[in-house]
């Protein structure tokens, strides 16, 4: 199906029409609000959060986006997409270690936390993915998809462990299938940030004339906020944008967004509304992993700017002529990518199956084996690219 709606995303459907579709399904997901909090803030940047009580993970959920309308969506398929990670996980079909297994990569390419001790000899419960590319079945850990745990009464170590990098939703599958793969690219590169291995091109906001991007940015502006953008270079070739923003309401904090997609403008209107949405999270206090150091008392000063001065934005632009007008087109693409800097395809679990399946949405989890996500909360400030 081709692209229709194209406000700082990039859907198949007016995010109007999927509301419609996917409101009477809420209370199914264990959604009981999706609340506007846009006004706990004075930036105006829409901001929702979804409340699932019942989760096994966090509770709440946050959605962002240019109108009230693509954050009440943002936030709910957000929620919905954790609900499916924790309960419509495909049932273990194969009980091995790795190494009594033929796979085309090695277990140990795949995410996992600092100090893992999987390996190859591992005994793990295995489901089907498929690839990206190709659609041929491949195993994969279960371990890798399914969020939340769960009371058992048998003493197992829980590797690997799982997160939400990777979960994506969309109108169909290959909608969901870009975002997912997006993000992972997303999160790769901003691994390697902070590692100190990569540099970024600082971004002159004034320079700036999209429509939908300059709007967000002068209301930002018009805040009294002090912000920050980059454009980070990455091994894909993917338009991947950072967002920092400083206020003195809330001086002990520097909040950051970060996005990617294959239209530099989408990835930068991502990684602004990501910002203000961090912003109001801390203003709700309504995720249980914040950490208390950002309420506490500072001085009021903002932070100190990059050296040098920003790059014109059409010089970003210029970087990035790939588009495509149907996600499925989209998504091979992204996938070619992936694959041909790692080796290895993009695996994709499709986790509305059988009696999960939908007609209203789609949502998949894909694993990318030897991408990294390393930084969970922070996205540290990139040292600026010397000019030759």
């Amino acid at each position: 199906m081709r692209k229709a709606y194209f406000d700082g995303t990039h859907r198949i459907r007016h995010p109007d029409q999927t509301w419609e579709a996917i409101r009477p399904l809420l209370m199914a997901y264990g959604i009981t609000r999706v609340a506007d909090v846009t006004g706990l803030d004075d930036i105006g940047i829409p901001v929702t959060m979804a409340v699932r009580p019942l989760a096994r993970t966090l509770s709440v959920a946050q959605g962002k986006g240019a109108t009230i309308a693509a954050a009440r969506v943002s936030g709910a398929m957000e929620a919905i997409e954790a609900w499916h990670g924790e309960r419509a996980v495909p049932t273990a079909e194969v009980r091995s270690p790795a190494e009594g297994l033929d796979l085309p990569y090695p277990v140990t390419a795949l995410e996992s936390h600092p100090g893992s001790l999987v390996t190859g000899r591992t005994v793990l419960e295995w489901i089907t993915a498929r690839s990206a590319l190709d659609g041929e079945p491949v195993l994969v850990p279960a371990a890798c998809v399914q969020l939340g745990r769960e009371v058992h009464g048998q003493w197992r170590l829980h590797l690997p462990s799982a997160s939400t990098n990777g979960l994506a939703s969309g109108n169909t599958r290959a909608e969901a299938v870009v975002h997912a793969l997006a993000e992972l690219i997303e999160r790769d590169t901003i691994s390697a940030l902070a590692d100190g291995q990569d540099r970024g091109q600082l971004v002159d906001a004034d320079s700036i004339e999209d429509e939908h991007c300059a709007a967000l940015i002068g209301r930002l502006l018009a805040a009294g906020v002090w912000l920050e953008l980059w454009h980070l270079p990455n091994r894909f070739g993917v338009p991947v944008m950072s967002c920092y923003l400083w206020r003195e309401d809330q001086p002990a904090l520097l909040v950051s967004g970060s996005g990617a997609h294959l239209d530099p403008h989408v990835a930068l209107s991502r990684a602004i509304t990501e910002a203000a949405q961090s912003r109001l999270t801390q203003i709700t206090g309504s995720r249980e992993d914040i950490h208390p150091a950002a309420y506490r008392p500072a001085v009021h000063h903002g932070p100190q700017p990059a050296p040098g001065p920003g790059v014109a934005w059409s010089e970003v632009v210029a970087q990035h002529t790939t588009g495509f007008t149907t996600d499925d087109g989209e998504a091979e693409h992204l996938a070619a990518r992936v694959a041909a800097v790692t080796g290895h395809h993009p695996l994709v679990v499709d986790l509305t199956h059988g009696l999960h399946q939908r007609r209203e949405f789609a949502v998949v989890k894909v694993l990318a084996p030897a991408l990294r996500y390393d930084v969970r909360h922070v996205i540290p400030r990139p040292a600026q690219e010397v000019v030759a």
